[in-house]
């Protein structure tokens, strides 16, 4: 297992080089959405158009085998793949997500809040059991939590259940139904959400997408 300090440093350099496809312009949240209704789900079972895929010179994000693959090549690069659905306030996004091969030096998790390649916060968990919420306001990258190494994390190719809470300025990460961590943060208020993905180290890592779900708190 690596420490922590040298899996954030690793992380912060990465982000630099963030790869996605532009994302196209995004509806609004009826405002008459009632607290726990469900605002959108994806099994994965076949392409749907409501996410970007691409396949790019850091890496791929794909639907196939009724799962959504993201592929980093690793090097100086992370990637994120944007629900084109949203800008959102309040949500509670939930996925199930795993290593499927490549370094275990990993993170792997969810963007909220995205307003675009340089504002977000990220909620992540890694395939050795780290977790990590981090906040970029305007290219600014600015840990809030971790990374932190928890036995609540299933380790290797096993799937987690990662489930977070962006209410207010409260930011909240829950994993396979146990709490991790909560911070308040107020420097974001609205925006997207994404799936995401990274190698730390070199060989890169493919992560596997299942089961997405999200919410209005």
């Amino acid at each position: 297992m690596k420490g922590g300090s040298s899996r954030l440093a690793v992380l912060l350099a990465l982000l630099l080089g963030m790869v996605a496809a532009c994302t196209a312009p995004q509806p609004t949240l009826s405002p008459t959405t009632a607290a726990g209704e469900a605002l959108f789900s994806d099994d994965f079972s076949s392409p749907t158009g409501h996410w970007r895929l691409f396949d790019a010179d850091g890496g791929r994000a794909e639907i196939r085998d009724g799962a959504f693959y993201l592929q980093a090549a690793g090097g100086e690069t992370s990637l994120y793949a944007p629900l084109l659905l949203g800008p959102w306030d309040d949500v509670v996004a939930s996925v199930e997500v795993r290593q499927v091969e490549g370094t275990e030096d990993n993170w792997m998790g969810l963007l909220c809040r995205q307003r675009d390649v340089d504002n977000y916060y990220l909620f992540a968990i890694s395939a050795d059991g780290y977790y990590l919420m981090l906040k970029v306001r305007n290219g600014v990258q600015e840990p809030l939590a971790g990374p932190t190494y928890s036995t609540l994390i299933r380790p290797g190719l096993a799937w987690n259940r990662l489930t977070v809470r962006c209410e207010g300025s409260s930011l909240q990460m829950s994993v396979n139904g146990r709490f991790l961590v909560n911070r308040t943060d107020a420097d974001l208020a609205r925006g997207g959400i994404a799936l995401f993905a990274d190698a730390l180290r070199g060989g890169g890592t493919t992560v596997a997408f299942d089961d997405f779900r999200l919410t209005q708190p």
